[in-house]
């Protein structure tokens, strides 16, 4: 087992979430800057970078925190309409905290600038900033006078505060909540400690502590709420707005509360001693809940009116736990060898024909599948994840290079390997990059030739069979066919005067060193990018195909298996060699007695459709093709081709190995599986494969 991991990466893990979600509701407030929701999205995202940093003495990015936050503390609460300067001021702040999270080293110019936004920032909501000058001078609240601690409608609040014992467990630090009602405003505070218990049955992790506050602001209940905003739901949280704020007696007090009843008060106060006397004697409550009443009764009868508010409570949480990608990984590797185990102890209890065994054997095979899924949906993650961090990217870029960019997503919902989706964030944004500067027309071009003047970019994903499809697509220029071919003349990419069709000519983009560009910039026309997309996605066992019209945009697709550690696949033979082809891919199977000769090239009609052949003993020389041998048909993207074999077999499901050196550079191979047997099997590259087949019969 792996040492437990370091409580500051899972804050900075966290940390870095929530700023992804502060960068979100940034960009969202652009298209709608009253959005409150957003707004409050906004603050809490700081509000939790600042509580969890406290936990950890990070003391420069908790008050770098907590200036973000008050500022968006006076947009939520006077509803003031979010402008483009104060985005770009947060986004900016966002970077900062992001380098303090990281731990970067931060240089004296550098904070002094994060500093400069932050001024600023506050400057354009009309707060003046903070200087030590005021500060020196500035009223403390944080004691008995009460009188300065607010200057508008004052409310007076009971909070009480129930942790769970396992408080200090789940990392809340309840003198760091109590620090923060104290920038509410004037605050009692009245502990309880009668749950302590003797030193021998003291535990250091447990919270035996708990607390009753008497908190006089100006601040809505939301912001009290907010405090304990992440309190775990085992602790119990009451605010309560105290009903009118003149001298109550103490009685009154521990009825309103509901420790004691009308009727037992009404019978209790016959009697000479001391009301708080007789109800600790008689057992009817605790001494120190007497105790805080008493403390209530001196504090309300000199404190204002309070107003009067419902009683909120602790928002719900949903039970949930995290776990490292490493061990995931490793759950995916065992269940993988799990499915080969299983592979050979079925095809032993086969060929030994004990029907106990096949029985258990079978059985074994259902619960193999069952968590084979199970550990595949562990290790999904929506497509949103990698779709996000493009909001800020297209925001960025178009404004760099002058564009109006409108940037759509749909599909976030499809889910994908964790580690495909990691593998997929440079060629994602080799392809967006490509769409702005090269696709999307300046607005004054798109004007002229009667488009709107913003571009529309859209990130689709969606399910295609076992597969997964993104798609980038913009409605820009689109590719110049005749520019691409006389730059692959210059380059020497393409013979002068060579014939390629319209699909043969895009897929020239795909080409080591290609570029259209004519003077490298920041963002392109360096000659590298969409082949290292390709080379990347193929990687993956995937595929990346190119569409586009003049004048009608372009449409990039990857297509990409849901996941890349299992493989479910149909076994053929071909000559003396067995081969696994993805059952994603595959359409039908048919005899080859089918197969007609056109055009001087094996083609059959298949249902309506002549489809190419190809012949893998023929392709991979290893035999020579039969014209009875079967034929698998296999569909690519919208492209259909023939797989003439020698023999089917069964179905399996492997784990998937990379190939050596020795068969890594030919082309139409993916990797290697072994049967139950211990024989390998060669995983063919379908996607390939097609376009093998597509270039040879100029499709």
């Amino acid at each position: 087992m792996n040492g437990s991991p370091d409580p500051k990466e899972i804050f900075r893990e966290e940390a870095r979430e929530l700023l992804d979600e502060l960068e979100a509701a940034l960009i969202g407030l652009e298209n709608n800057p009253a959005d409150l929701a957003m707004i409050d999205t906004a603050f809490r995202a700081l509000h939790t970078i600042k509580g969890s940093g406290t936990m950890f003495d990070f003391a420069e990015l908790v008050a770098f925190a907590h200036e973000l936050e008050s500022t968006f503390v006076t947009i939520r609460d006077e509803k003031r309409t979010v402008d483009q300067q104060i985005i770009d001021l947060t986004l900016a702040a966002r970077d900062h905290l992001r380098a303090l999270i990281d731990g970067r080293e931060i240089s004296e110019e550098q904070r002094s600038a994060a500093g400069a936004v932050v001024a600023e920032l506050q400057r354009s909501i009309g707060k003046p900033p903070k200087s030590a000058d005021a500060e020196e001078h500035a009223p403390d609240n944080s004691g008995g006078d009460r009188a300065n601690a607010t200057a508008g409608t004052v409310q007076l609040y009971r909070v009480e505060y129930r942790p769970s014992r396992q408080t200090f467990v789940n990392g809340t630090n309840p003198l760091a909540l109590i620090q923060e009602l104290r920038e509410l405003g004037d605050v009692l505070v009245v502990g309880y400690t009668g749950g302590i218990p003797t030193l021998g049955a003291f535990e250091p992790d447990v919270c035996y502590l708990a607390w009753d506050f008497l908190l006089t602001t100006t601040d809505s209940p939301q912001a009290i709420e907010d405090v304990f905003m992440f309190v775990d739901e085992e602790s119990r949280l009451e605010i309560q707005a105290v009903e009118g704020g003149e001298y109550r007696r103490l009685g009154e007090i521990l009825v309103d509360r509901g420790v004691l009843s009308q009727q037992e008060l009404e019978k209790l106060l016959t009697d000479r001693p001391p009301l708080g006397e007789i109800l600790v004697n008689q057992g009817v409550v605790s001494e120190d809940s007497v105790r805080s009443a008493l403390e209530e009764q001196k504090w309300s009868s000199g404190s204002a009116r309070a107003a009067d508010t419902s009683t909120t409570t602790a928002p719900e949480t949903v039970s949930s736990i995290k776990v490292r990608t490493d061990r995931l990984d490793h759950l995916v590797n065992l269940v993988g060898e799990l499915v080969s185990l299983q592979a050979q102890i079925t095809l032993r209890a086969t060929m030994v024909g004990d029907r106990e065994l096949s029985a258990h054997a079978e059985q074994l095979e259902r619960l193999v599948r069952e968590s084979r899924e199970l550990s595949m949906e562990l290790h999904m993650v929506p497509v949103e994840t990698l779709f996000s961090p493009f909001r800020r990217l297209v925001r960025d870029l178009a404004k760099e290079l002058g564009r109006e960019v409108r940037l759509e997503m749909t599909g976030t919902e499809t889910e994908l390997d964790k580690n495909v989706v990691e593998s997929l964030r440079d060629p994602l944004l080799h392809i967006v990059r490509n769409s702005i500067d090269h696709g999307i027309e300046p607005p004054d071009v798109r004007e002229a030739r009667g488009k709107p003047r913003a571009g529309h970019l859209t990130l689709r994903a969606s399910y295609t069979g076992a597969l997964v499809s993104i798609r980038v697509e913009d409605d820009g220029g689109g590719i110049q066919t005749e520019k691409v071919l006389k730059r692959a003349y210059e380059r020497g990419i393409v013979e002068e005067g060579a014939s390629l069709s319209h699909a043969q000519i895009l897929d020239l983009v795909f080409a080591p060193g290609f570029s259209t560009a004519e003077a490298a910039t920041q963002v392109s026309g360096r000659g590298v990018g969409m082949d290292v997309v390709r080379r990347n996605v193929e990687s993956l066992n995937g595929a990346v195909t190119l569409t586009s019209e003049e004048g009608g945009g372009t449409v990039v697709e990857l297509r990409i298996p849901l996941t890349l550690a299992i493989v479910e696949g149909l076994l053929a033979e071909v000559g003396d060699q067995f081969f696994l082809i993805n059952l994603a891919y595959i359409r039908e199977c048919i005899d080859g007695t089918a197969i007609a000769q056109t055009r001087g090239q094996n083609m059959f009609d298949f249902r309506g459709q002549i489809v190419p052949v190809i012949d893998l003993a023929e392709h991979f020389g290893i035999g020579v093709a039969q014209p009875e041998n079967p034929i698998v048909v296999v569909q690519a993207g919208d492209t259909i081709v023939g797989l003439a074999v020698s023999a089917l077999h069964e179905n399996h499901q492997s784990v998937v190995k990379s190939l050596g050196k020795m068969f890594s550079q030919i082309d139409g191979l993916s990797g290697a599986v072994f049967l139950g047997d211990g024989t390998p099997a060669l995983m063919l590259d379908i996607e390939r494969i097609v376009r093998t087949a597509r270039d040879l019969h100029g499709e």
